[in-house]
């Protein structure tokens, strides 16, 4: 009976032991530390008040090309050349090329008269700059009918407008522009995307 009695002893002793040590331990999980989180939010600014500006002008270029042709070998030799280009403010798309050919204005001669038009557009945007803070640029884009976008310019922050003339081919694509702010650390806002381009 004593080595049980002994052994109980141990048991009750060790588990006493065991429970004193732990209570520290469980005093320390229930403390309670009060701790501040601040959450910022970034908010990126469009750029406002987009105003954009199209035209077209046509391009008229005539070329007369004078051909001798000898009578005898049949071999042709150029007498004269001219072309003259004037442009003129369009409303509509023009792209055009006819020739013609007469004789003269000397024996054995022809003359071919090549007229050519076409149609430059030229879009011009500007906008007011974006008071996000980090802004590092815009990004000027042309949404085309078939859902794409087309980058057409991008500016450093300083730097509120941009134009460009191209092809007024180009407007079978019906274009529309908007205006998209940069930042440096990658957030970016877009403008209202415009009505349709047009000369």
């Amino acid at each position: 009976m004593t080595a049980i009695r002994r052994i109980l002893i141990l048991i009750v002793l060790t588990a006493a032991v065991i429970a004193g040590a732990s209570v520290p331990a469980w005093a320390a999980f229930g403390d309670s530390v009060g701790v501040s989180t601040t959450i910022t939010t970034i908010t990126v600014a469009a750029p406002a008040s987009v105003t954009i500006t199209d035209s077209c002008t046509t391009s008229t270029t005539v070329e007369k090309r004078t051909v001798r042709t000898d009578p005898v070998t049949g071999v042709q030799t150029q007498t004269a050349y001219s072309s003259t280009t004037t442009t003129a403010a369009s409303a509509s798309n023009v792209q055009s090329s006819t020739s013609s050919t007469a004789a003269g204005p000397g024996l054995y001669e022809t003359t071919t008269t090549t007229t050519t038009k076409n149609t430059m557009l030229s879009v011009s945007v500007s906008w007011w700059a974006s008071a996000s803070r980090g802004v590092s640029g815009y990004l000027v884009n042309a949404h085309l009918s078939d859902g794409s976008a087309f980058p057409m310019a991008q500016n450093g922050p300083g730097a509120l407008s941009t134009s460009q003339t191209v092809d007024a081919d180009n407007l079978a694509y019906q274009p529309r522009l908007s205006v998209t702010t940069l930042t440096s650390y990658g957030w970016t806002a877009q403008s209202a995307i415009s009505g349709y381009i047009s000369c």
